[in-house]
C-alpha cells in the first residue's frame, strides 16, 4: 500500500529489494523475530527457552564458544538487534532462515513465522519469501502460489512435489546456489507428474505427453512447450547430459525453470488426474 506522500509524488516509492535490507525492513524482520523468539517474561521456563535458542545461535550459527555466552539474556538480545541493524543484508536473512529451521518445532508456528515475515518482506518490497521452509528470491506472487502448490501435493504425487522441494532448496542454496541440479529436478517433477497421470511409470516425459494427447487433444502450443523444455535439459547438449561447466546456466535460466515445471505439473494434476 502507498502511502499519501507517495502518491502525491513527494517522496519516491520504494523499489524492489534484491541485494538490499534497508532499515525499515531490518527492523520490520527483527520486530517479528523478536515477537517468537526474544519476548522476556516472568515465566521462568519462557527465560530458559530464550536461553537455549542463545545457545543454538551460538553454537550453531555465529559458531562461538558457549562461554562467551553473556549471562544476562538482555545483553544476547541486545547483539542480536545490533546484528540485524549493521550485518550483511544477506546474513540477516541467514539468521531469519536460521530460527525458522532450528528453534521452531511446531509446524504451525512455523507457518505463521513464515506468513508474519513474508506480509513484512511483502510490505517493505523485498524480493524474497518463505515458500517450503526456505527463503528464496521469487518476487511475483503468482509465481509463489505455484511453487506453494507443488511443494504440497501428498499421496501418489508426493514424488512431484520432493522434486519442486529438492529443486528450490539447490537454487536458494548458500554461499553457492546449484543451477544445474535445480533445472535437473525441476523437469523432473513434471516427467514425475506426467508418469503418475498416465500410469506409464517407465515413460519419458515426451512419451507420457503423447499419452495425454491421445486422450485429451492438448493445444498444440501447450504440448510444443512441455515438450521444448524438455529438450532443453535432456538433449545431447542438454542439462542432464555431460555440458561443460563452461555453459551459460544461470539463476535466470534456474529461476525460470523452477516456476514453469510448478506451473506444468500443477496443471497436469488438476486438469488430467483421475480422468478416463
Amino acid at each position: 500500500m502507498t502511502s499519501f506522500s507517495e502518491r502525491m509524488g513527494i517522496t519516491k516509492k520504494k523499489t524492489i529489494q534484491i541485494a538490499d535490507l534497508d532499515i525499515d525492513l531490518r527492523n520490520s524482520l527483527w520486530n517479528v523475530c523478536r515477537r517468537y523468539f526474544f519476548t522476556k517474561t516472568r515465566d521462568h521456563l519462557a527465560a530458559d527457552h530464550m536461553h537455549s535458542i542463545a545457545r543454538l545461535m551460538y553454537i550453531f550459527y555465529f559458531k562461538l564458544p558457549v562461554d562467551s555466552l553473556p549471562r544476562v539474556t538482555d545483553s544476547f538480545v541486545k547483539n542480536v538487534l545490533g546484528h540485524f541493524q549493521l550485518a550483511q543484508w544477506f546474513d540477516v536473512l541467514n539468521i531469519v532462515e536460521f530460527l525458522r529451521t532450528k528453534c521452531l518445532y511446531e509446524i504451525i508456528k512455523q507457518q505463521q513465522f513464515e506468513s508474519d515475515i513474508n506480509r513484512v518482506l511483502e510490505i517493505e518490497k523485498s524480493a524474497y519469501r518463505f515458500i517450503a521452509g526456505k527463503l528464496a528470491s521469487i518476487t511475483n506472487e503468482i509465481e509463489m502460489q505455484e511453487l506453494e502448490q507443488a511443494t504440497k501435493h501428498i499421496d501418489r504425487f508426493g514424488p512431484v512435489s520432493e522434486h519442486v522441494r529438492t529443486a528450490l532448496e539447490l537454487y536458494s542454496q548458500k554461499p553457492q546456489p546449484d543451477y544445474r541440479n535445480s533445472i535437473k529436478e525441476s523437469i523432473s517433477a513434471v516427467e514425475s507428474a506426467a508418469k503418475i497421470v498416465t500410469g506409464l511409470a517407465n515413460a519419458t516425459l515426451g512419451a507420457a505427453i503423447n499419452e495425454i494427447d491421445k486422450k485429451h487433444s492438448l493445444h498444440k502450443a501447450f504440448k510444443s512447450g512441455i515438450i521444448q523444455l524438455y529438450g532443453y535439459t535432456s538433449d545431447e547438449g542438454g542439462i542432464r547430459h555431460g555440458l561443460s561447466e563452461a555453459a551459460n546456466i544461470d539463476e535466470a535460466d534456474a529461476r525460470y525453470m523452477l516456476v514453469s515445471c510448478s506451473a506444468f505439473a500443477n496443471y497436469l494434476i488438476s486438469r488430467y488426474d483421475k480422468q478416463p
